[in-house]
């Protein structure tokens, strides 16, 4: 997993580690409360006294070494949101919190300090109902245990697999979809310990540790961020994971490798090293270092072990067994420690990450948050998406069809005058599954996002956007365009044409370049606000690649509009503020200057207007 974080291809698959942490999780802990039920010695106090052992010192460890460095590297918009990781972190509930922020193998995420957490977190939930149900359902017996959690673990696998097609990023994250893994655990555990087990030949043994080490490599080596999980896929290393834990003996071949002294080593400072490679790797991205070096993440890679045996030696193995340390100082330790780190959290939200540490000019930029303005970005088009259109309604009946760029599109509309003129339909394709109608299967053009996730969108198919096309005036189709899906394009256009006529207008996309808010902050102002960006040539040709496939008359440049004709893009606007927060989408104020370039240049060619019309010969905007 952390050579998986370190961006090494080779383990595309490598997210999967912590599946089989839930597995093996599930596994010990369920062997721990069955004995101690079974000689009648549970105690939950003991139980959770255990927990906060085993998990809070070295947590407390990293995140107390994460905050000065967050301090010191990250903006007061991301600082803030470090803050609510905190809170989240030292609640246990770190998964609904990234869940509602981003997926997890987006770009943004792998700047997140405590995303990893995440994981312990579904592990804490679990923990905080399994002793309790254990408690209640021990005097029922081992059969009717066993068969409830089965069913308990079939249920939360259908969800997992039905969440990993309709709702991935839910599904990654939260207990319902991961419950079944833990689960599994547990029942490995129950298997093992019952009465009159049949011996099992070495040679049998020796195939089904091969088959579940199998399981587990081809996982590891053969998904990557495009399987579609954590449904049916996951069984893959989880079943692979149980058949080890099951068969796999000191005397088998599998057993003897993961016997070994490097095995057991990396085992016992595991938990460490998944706790500090994380952090490195965020901070050392925040800090201005390259995102993908073999040799530096790498580096941090060792790095991370070595802290590993540090906190390991030190910090987990003095509190875990050390008998000096009684369970009343554990609690006290555990309360302070998470009540001092979230109500950190809680100021560096309230705020605004500790903005005023900056000058008073460099404010506005720090404050500048992706999940702020990207929630602008979404709002209306998502408000309006499939809207029917009112019939008594004389203004043009626009719908406007494509990814996060037709909602900027609509936001530009509704900052404009074209507001009154107009009523407003959306219907969404996600970025990269393709603005596309086509008479076949295309899923293996598809490169950009998860194939089978693409098929949720409907493309153009589907009663309710059948109608709202007949029912429009015109259709405004609207898209990053990437270069496989614009080379399909004039093939879409010719099959909607052919069934809805003349009324598709196609916009191109829009490129501001990077934009790096720390290295604009240290830019004099003047300098700062006269900053413009070239379009890139590969912009351009997909950008005239998509104007061919519409034709001139029915292709609106919006990259020409907002960069002009020599493709120099202004990041400002004479008031300071940017007109874009992440290179692609507009801010606000990104939006009032589009829609007013859009009013002016749709209706000089009589786009819209009392009684709505059509797109004239010739192209809207400056070629570039």
């Amino acid at each position: 997993m952390i050579l998986f974080h370190a961006g090494f291809e080779i383990f595309s698959g490598g997210y999967v580690g912590v599946d089989v942490f839930f597995v093996i999780s599930g596994y010990l802990i369920a062997n721990i409360v069955m004995a101690e039920m079974s000689a009648d010695r549970f105690s939950i106090v003991h139980f959770y006294e255990r927990r906060a052992r085993r998990i809070l010192p070295a947590l407390l460890l990293v995140v107390a070494v994460c905050i000065p460095a967050a301090y010191a590297f990250l903006l007061p918009s991301e600082m803030k949101e470090f803050g609510q990781s905190l809170v989240a972190t030292m609640t246990f509930s770190s998964n609904i919190l990234f869940w509602s922020q981003t997926g997890y193998f987006e770009g943004a995420a792998e700047l997140k300090p405590l995303l990893h957490t995440w994981s312990l977190a579904v592990e804490e939930q679990f923990y905080l109902f399994f002793p309790l149900f254990m408690m209640l359902a021990w005097r029922w017996g081992r059969a009717w245990l066993t068969t409830l959690l089965v069913v308990v673990a079939i249920g939360s696998l259908a969800l997992a697999q039905w969440g990993a097609l309709n709702k991935p990023i839910a599904a990654f994250f939260l207990l319902p979809t991961r419950a079944w893994e833990l689960i599994l655990g547990v029942l490995v555990a129950f298997y093992l310990s019952r009465p009159a087990q049949k011996e099992v030949s070495l040679a049998a043994r020796n195939v089904a540790a091969l088959i579940g080490a199998g399981l587990l490599l081809y996982a590891i080596f053969g998904f990557d961020q495009r399987t579609p999980f954590p449904g049916f896929y996951a069984l893959v290393p989880t079943v692979g994971t149980a058949l080890i834990i099951v068969y796999c003996g000191p005397q088998t071949w599998v057993g003897r490798v993961l016997c070994s002294r490097a095995f057991v080593g990396v085992g016992l400072i595991s938990y460490s090293a998944y706790l500090w490679h994380q952090p490195l790797f965020a901070f050392a991205k925040h800090a201005g270092l390259p995102s993908h070096h073999a040799v530096l993440y790498g580096g941090l890679s060792l790095f991370a072990l070595i802290l590993a045996y540090g906190s390991w030696r030190f910090v987990e193995t003095p509190f875990r067994h050390g008998r000096r340390i009684t369970g009343k100082q554990i609690a006290g330790f555990s309360f302070a420690g998470c009540g001092a780190v979230a109500m950190l959290g809680a100021v560096a939200h309230a705020s605004d990450g500790f903005v005023s540490r900056l000058a008073p000019e460099d404010r506005y930029l720090a404050s500048v948050s992706p999940g702020v303005y990207g929630a602008y970005v979404r709002k209306r088009f998502d408000d309006l998406q499939h809207v029917p259109f009112k019939a008594n309604d004389q203004r043009l009946k626009i719908l406007v069809v494509g990814d996060s760029f037709a909602k900027d599109l609509v936001n530009a509309v509704y900052e404009s005058p074209l507001a009154a003129q107009v009523q407003i339909s959306t219907h969404q394709i996600t970025a990269g599954c393709g603005n596309l109608h086509l008479d076949r299967d295309f899923h293996q053009d598809i490169t950009q996002k998860q194939p089978f996730l693409c098929d949720n969108d409907g493309w153009y198919k589907g009663k309710a956007l059948d109608g709202l096309i007949r029912q429009s005036d015109v259709v405004w189709v609207a898209s990053a365009w990437a270069p496989w899906e614009a080379g399909l394009l004039k093939e879409s256009l010719t099959n909607l044409k052919k069934e809805y006529g003349e009324k598709f207008i196609v916009f191109g996309s829009k490129s501001f370049g990077a934009i790096d808010i720390k290295r604009l902050m240290s830019i004099p102002l003047p300098d700062r606000y006269a900053r413009q960006n070239k379009v890139s040539g590969t912009h351009r040709d997909v950008n005239r690649i998509v104007e061919e496939a519409a034709g001139t008359a029915r292709f609106v440049n919006v990259s020409g509009l907002l960069c002009g004709p020599q493709g120099s893009c202004p990041l400002f606007l004479p008031n300071g503020r940017l007109i874009s927060y992440d290179g692609g989408h507009l801010t606000k104020e990104g939006a009032v200057l589009l829609g007013k370039l859009l009013y002016e240049e749709l209706t000089a060619r009589q786009l819209v207007g009392k009684h709505g019309g059509s797109m004239p010969a010739q192209s809207v905007g400056p070629s570039s």
